[in-house]
């Protein structure tokens, strides 16, 4: 068992530290991958690189999955030291070490909602005032960080919620996302027009 405490430690301060006098963020994939062996070896400061270039995408992911800052930044911190406590069963030969991350993700947040079951508040709906005439994606994009989105994505389903926010959040793209939630790339195709016309009728808009 890795000594997750010392990681957490480190990752504190790689948070604190000024990003201009210690930028981790690799040049080239096989950068990433000389991090990822450093830190399947042991190195923490190693993993703490690959911290720095995930974190963003994974809160961002959780976030809109979840709806609530804390609970993000929470489940956040789980995900990353899962990772490195099963750091030694990664596979540099199967999936990519970002898709993994969400992977982990991905079963974070279903194990958060088995043991909290959240409900969209009533007064969510007041939250946003869409513009009927709107495009769906273009109305998702424009606002994908607000709380406005968290609420509506909160009324779709699980899978529907997921793709949208591997899709147009993390902007990854069809064959990562399919990787990531263990389906064909048509099945992710069929269930992201099935969640666009969802979040459409949620909208009130039109959609082609």
């Amino acid at each position: 068992m890795r000594n997750s405490l010392s990681l957490f430690v480190v990752l504190i301060g790689v948070a604190l530290i000024d990003s201009a006098s210690a930028t981790r963020l690799p040049e080239s994939a096989s950068q990433e991958t000389q991090l990822i062996k450093q830190a399947k070896a042991g190195n923490a400061d190693a993993f703490a690189g690959l911290y720095d270039i995930y974190i963003d995408d994974v809160y961002r992911f959780i976030l809109h999955r979840v709806g609530n800052k804390q609970t993000a930044e929470d489940l956040t911190s789980q995900v990353f030291l899962k990772a490195w406590d099963n750091l030694g069963r990664y596979k540099m030969q199967g999936l990519p070490f970002g898709a993994w991350l969400f992977r982990i993700a991905r079963n974070s947040v279903i194990d958060h909602y088995r043991t909290y079951k959240d409900t969209l508040p009533l007064e969510a709906e007041a939250m946003f005032k869409p513009d009927p005439k709107a495009n769906v994606v273009k109305e998702v994009e424009r606002r994908l960080e607000g709380e406005w989105l968290q609420a509506v994505l909160q009324r779709l389903t699980e899978d529907q919620r997921e793709v949208l926010t591997l899709k147009f959040i993390n902007g990854l793209k069809t064959g990562e996302v399919a990787k990531i939630m263990g389906k064909r790339q048509g099945a992710i195709r069929a269930l992201q027009m099935r969640a666009l016309q969802a979040l459409a009728d949620l909208l009130g808009g039109d959609h082609e």
